[in-house]
């Protein structure tokens, strides 16, 4: 998990349009010859990839902006998935339609590089491209000797069909591809009609269940459900990320979660994490569980899904729900040398505000490449400010010290917040407070600050974390505000299957993917691709002195050029 924010407040839905462009880099000191891969909007001029890499990236307006006509272009490294890119023909796309939040205009994909291997799908879906898989999902034979119940679509998703599938996901059985298939299927199309910021309410005389970093672990899920019941009007539930990834039976979790979201669409609310995202999937075992469990055609699809997961959810516009942590500064400052010293701290500058948050373009995709490009003087870029932004959603910790600081998971780009950033956010848009997850617990809950509370609900992190799992229950408390409750678990016993189990799929399937793994595992001793869970890892940050003379070259000038 990690921390960051999101949003999107207005119920209004006017057009906007998205944009999926990604391209390979060359892996450098690695030697991985990698064709660089770019989709461009339609008329966009040529000259759009000739600006500075910090101000490339996707864009896609928010329900309360009107539509752009500015270009932009983002840049993923080949590397940037561990390598997974040796060799692809570029490809092009389009602008999407301005007319229909739906109209995705970007080609089909090509899924094979010319070496024939088999890579992931790097464009967004048309509606033509979802019909056409629907079709061909509808045409996939049905699985033997299963004997669970079958989704013929979100009608058929009853409390009779929750139980069968979770009776039968327990006996080792999975849904026919078929059915996988369909429900992904159907979840984009929901996911697509809702805001970048959700908003919920608590239900009069119920309350409101949120659920932290899962991270497969699903018979601890299950004994979450037994403690809290499931879903309903009365008890809606906000799941806050981190559902799959580290633990080995993400896909019975995610499809658990999405079939509780297809039977109360009104009633579950899901927020992305730092692990619905392509890199991370491909690294920590989601992807390759895809492709020993079904197939790996369908973690495109997954993939889509997570791209249109909302930011965040406000709670009777008195507590924000996000998964990783709050903005960053701006301009965005990395301090060389900086140390974790709570006393070495990044001054606290102003804040966006929820409305501002509310309009991020969450349609992106974070690369390696997009942590250290996001560095830069304050800018009026649309699609900057949205990655600066979704980083720090996704990826952003507390610290115990002011300002802001380094974060322990990543380097250059990621930032820990102090208390007085959650202060001053709160007050501003009058908040109750902030909850968010990302961060393992000993308790699986913890105030990080006075208006700041964290939920882990994956207890025995890793089978080896010792911590307790936690979920939280809201109510309207009789002053008005909003009272949380929080319940703390266990881990209970699963099948002898160890953490990153299908990793394995990857490595032994589509090596490829992850040839600069071996280097990086041999180069780190916990964490080879800097997203640790766990409290208080130290994993300093060194700068070269290039480094160095870059960062203070780029805070010379201003946004317009003029010497600062």
């Amino acid at each position: 998990g990690s921390e960051h924010l999101p949003a999107t407040m207005a119920q209004a839905k006017p057009p906007f349009r998205e944009r999926l462009m990604v391209a390979g880099l060359a892996a450098g000191a690695a030697s991985v010859a990698c064709v660089s891969h770019a989709f461009v909007a339609q008329g966009e001029p040529a000259a759009t990839s000739l600006r500075p890499s910090c101000l490339r990236g996707t864009q896609r307006q928010g329900p309360a902006l009107t539509a752009s006509a500015s270009g932009g272009h983002a840049r993923v490294s080949a590397a940037a998935f561990a390598g997974l890119l040796a060799c692809a023909a570029p490809l092009h796309g389009c602008r999407r339609g301005l007319a229909s939040r739906h109209a995705r205009g970007v080609p089909r994909v090509q899924r094979l590089a010319e070496d024939g291997l088999w890579q992931p799908r790097l464009t967004g879906w048309t509606p033509e491209d979802l019909a056409a898989e629907r079709q061909r999902a509808l045409s996939m034979p049905d699985t033997p000797g299963y004997s669970g119940p079958r989704y013929t679509g979100a009608a058929s998703v009853t409390d009779a069909f929750i139980d069968g599938l979770i009776s039968a996901q327990e006996q080792g059985q999975l849904l026919p591809k078929k059915d996988a298939y369909l429900i992904v299927l159907d979840i984009i199309d929901l996911l697509r009609a809702e805001q970048t910021m959700g908003q919920v309410s608590i239900p009069q005389g119920g309350h409101l269940t949120i659920v932290g970093d899962l991270h497969g672990q699903y018979w601890d899920f299950m004994n979450v459900l037994s403690m809290s019941g499931k879903p309903s009007p009365s008890t809606p539930f906000i799941f806050n990320g981190d559902f799959v990834d580290r633990g080995s039976w993400s896909i019975e979790v995610i499809m658990t979660i999405f079939a509780l979201k297809l039977k109360d669409p009104g009633a579950v609310f899901l927020n992305r994490g730092n692990h619905e995202m392509l890199e991370t999937n491909i690294l920590y075992g989601f992807c390759g569980e895809c492709g020993a469990k079904y197939d790996m055609e369908l973690f495109n699809l997954f993939s889509e899904a997570f791209r249109n997961l909302p930011l965040a959810h406000l709670v009777d516009n008195k507590v924000l729900v996000l998964h990783g942590g709050l903005p960053g500064p701006d301009p965005r400052i990395w301090m060389p040398g900086q140390t974790h010293d709570p006393t070495d701290a990044i001054p606290m500058t102003a804040l966006p505000s929820l409305q501002e948050l509310a309009q991020v373009d969450r349609y992106l995709e974070i690369t390696p490449e997009s942590y250290a490009q996001s560095i830069g003087p304050t800018t009026s870029e649309k699609e900057v400010n949205d990655m600066r932004r979704l980083i720090d959603i996704l990826w952003g910790d507390p610290r115990g010290g002011g300002g802001y600081g380094p974060s322990y998971r990543k380097g250059k780009g990621v930032y820990m917040f102090g208390p007085d950033v959650t202060e001053t956010f709160c007050r501003d848009n009058n908040l109750q407070c902030v909850i968010r997850s990302h961060e393992v617990k000993a308790d699986g809950y913890r105030w990080d600050h006075k208006q700041l509370l964290s939920v882990f609900s994956a207890p025995n992190y890793l089978d080896t974390g010792n911590n307790k799992g936690a979920f939280l229950k809201l109510t309207r408390a009789a002053d008005g505000s909003i009272a949380i409750e929080t319940v703390n678990y266990s881990a209970v016993p699963h099948p002898d299957v160890p953490p990153m189990k299908w990793q394995e799929h990857i490595t032994e399937n589509y090596s490829h993917l992850t040839r600069l793994m071996r280097k990086k595992v041999g180069a780190q001793s916990f964490d080879e691709f800097g997203d640790s869970d766990f409290e208080g890892l130290m994993n300093f940050d060194e700068w070269e002195p290039d480094e160095a003379e870059q960062f203070q070259e780029a805070f010379r000038v201003d946004q317009y050029g003029r010497d600062l």
